[in-house]
């Protein structure tokens, strides 16, 4: 048997997705295949075919893009550079997932969690690193993703500097089949995925410790093992940037952080069509021009059934004084702020309209839900909210204990 690797999640159904989970083969101490991670008809599923259509479309979007764009995103680029753009072979990416209810993917905050045999499998991700080339040089990678307002192939921002020329001159490019992401910051380029001599492998992208590209293989084989060392160097790096960032719970907006979070997202959402646009506020693209950031909400995590802030924000921007998106910005451990996504949640209306909005102190995920957090009389309720088939908000009200539970199923 083979490691099935492509799950829709949207929609699942508790029932389905037990009968899926039972037809995987799952990754474990005791049981792993050797030769093949994934299926050559899962390889063949998951491989885009960059049609002229998609490459205009995709290149098109890159020269449209303010220099700030790249800019804060660590490439600098010039104009001539975006003359003669086209675009390599993309690299489908996956990502490790617990074979839990939640399908959780396996990630720095996760993978501490992780006990020995515990079964995991991958997870396609609808997205792909699709290397742009200019004037036959590597520039930069582009992630395409059909999760889409159409589902159409399109592009949705730009990979990690420095990997894109390493990548190039990799003896073996032409071998891969996948990437894996572990790291969000990484973006889907922790380790790459190739099948040599009939036998699929992880290359991990750089070595931290070395400085070198692409240099480390493992079978899958040792897939378990290596995971479990990540996760204990995981768990001391985070505890370390936990007690870095446990007294900076307060996002400052200076004018650079302004600057970025509207940046950022005037030049994600300044194409997206009208119709779209009027679903989040946007009567008419002349509102694009007022954006301003409101009131930072931090995103906590639960550790040992305590409270933990995790160095992050969750940003709603403003428009003509109403909530339509939200941006995420990370304190990093060199003391820098990034943007890490964003995206227009539903949670934006909750956070306009609960009536104890002003006692907000923050957000917490569970699974691929998020909760607000509300101090009332000194005791912290958790709220999830959903919205009906009327759109209208309702709302479930948890205490810590509670939320404590739902993390441990």
């Amino acid at each position: 048997m083979r490691l099935l690797t492509f799950l829709k999640s949207n929609g699942m159904k508790k029932l389905t997705l037990i009968i899926i989970i039972l037809g995987i083969l799952t990754i474990t101490n005791a049981q792993i295949n050797e030769n093949e991670i994934l299926s050559a008809e899962d390889v063949q599923k998951n491989e885009l075919i960059i049609t002229p259509e998609i490459e205009k479309a995709v290149v098109t979007k890159l020269k449209s893009m303010p220099e700030e764009f790249y800019s804060n995103r660590g490439i600098n680029i010039n104009k001539e550079q975006l003359e003669n753009l086209h675009l390599g072979n993309p690299v489908p990416w996956y990502n490790i997932v617990f074979a839990n209810e939640r399908l959780e993917p396996i990630g720095p905050h996760s993978v501490p969690r992780m006990a020995a045999g515990e079964p995991i499998l991958l997870r396609f991700t609808n997205t792909w690193n699709v290397p742009v080339m200019s004037d036959g040089e590597p520039l930069l990678f582009g992630l395409i993703s059909t999760l889409t307002i159409n589902g159409e192939p399109s592009i949705g921002d730009i990979g990690i500097k420095n990997v894109i020329e390493h990548f190039y001159n990799y003896e073996h490019k032409d071998l891969i089949i996948g990437s894996v992401g572990l790291n969000s910051r990484n973006m889907g380029m922790d380790y790459l995925i190739i099948r040599k001599e009939f036998k699929d492998i992880f290359v991990e992208v750089y070595d931290k410790t070395t400085g070198e590209y692409f240099k480390n293989e493992y079978g899958s084989g040792e897939l378990i093992t290596l995971l479990q060392d990540w996760a204990a160097k995981m768990k001391e790096v985070q505890n370390r940037y936990y007690a870095y960032v446990a007294d900076k719970s307060e996002l400052i907006l200076t004018p650079e952080i302004t600057e970025m979070l509207c940046t950022r997202v005037f030049s994600h959402i300044e194409s997206w069509p009208k119709e779209y646009l009027s679903s989040f506020g946007i009567t008419n693209r002349p509102k694009l021009e007022n954006l301003h950031p409101g009131k930072p909400v931090p995103r906590y995590r639960i550790v040992n059934e305590n409270l933990i802030f995790t160095g992050a924000w969750e940003v709603p921007i403003m428009s003509d004084g109403e909530p339509f998106y939200l941006s995420t910005v990370k304190l990093e451990d060199n003391g820098q702020y990034t943007i890490r996504g964003g995206g227009g949640s539903s949670l934006k209306q909750a956070i306009q309209n609960y009536e104890h909005k002003d006692l907000l102190i923050g957000f917490i995920g569970i699974g691929r839900r998020d909760y607000l957090i509300f101090r009332k009389d000194n005791t912290d309720i958790f709220v999830k909210f959903d919205l009906d088939a009327t759109g209208e908000v309702l709302k479930t009200e948890y205490s810590l204990s509670e939320i404590i539970n739902l993390l441990k199923k």
